[in-house]
């Protein structure tokens, strides 16, 4: 298994190194439950991030030390100022990170990139949208749960208002 420590000492230096400065990041955690995914950067309200990476990168052989490395830089990116989606600042602090160091950051990257032939993500189906009745966002949901019983009961954390029910996503 790879020093994960080491590893997150690492990339949090080199992306200083460029001239990024990372956001706020209080936990990293090791999910070796995240089945669709190589990470995610959690972003609280209190402006703090959680960035979790998957167990396989970690712990399989085939996956080497850059390839993790681009994985746990792409979710510090997401951790800067303006850091949401992969647009925007995201996509300039990634070409940064490319071009200084050599990386192949980018928005999705699939089991052969990472080094796993055959590699399959066992994702889910999206099975719950809901849309907002103020500002049209979305929100979609996999499985079922209290948001998607209870969604009258939420409101839209951009404007306040109040979710709907939709069949298919209106994008």
């Amino acid at each position: 298994m790879k020093d994960f420590e080491n590893l997150q000492r690492i990339c949090l230096e080199e992306v200083r190194a460029a001239g990024i400065e990372p956001g706020n990041i209080v936990k990293w955690t090791i999910n070796r439950r995240a089945k669709s995914r190589w990470g995610l950067c959690i972003r609280h309200r209190n402006g703090a991030c959680e960035i979790q990476i998957a167990s396989v990168l970690l712990e399989d052989e085939r996956v080497s030390e850059a390839a993790c490395k681009d994985t746990m830089i792409h979710e510090i990116l997401h951790s800067c100022k303006g850091g949401n989606g992969h647009t925007g600042k995201w996509k300039e602090y990634a070409e940064i990170m490319n071009q200084k160091y050599g990386y192949h950051i980018k928005r999705q990257t699939s089991g052969e990139e990472k080094g796993l032939e055959n590699y399959r993500s066992k994702s889910n189906p999206v099975r719950y949208y809901f849309k907002c009745t103020g500002c049209g966002q979305m929100v979609m949901r996999k499985r079922k749960c209290d948001f998607t019983k209870y969604y009258k009961r939420y409101v839209c954390a951009y404007c306040g208002k109040r979710f709907k029910r939709v069949k298919e996503p209106e994008m």
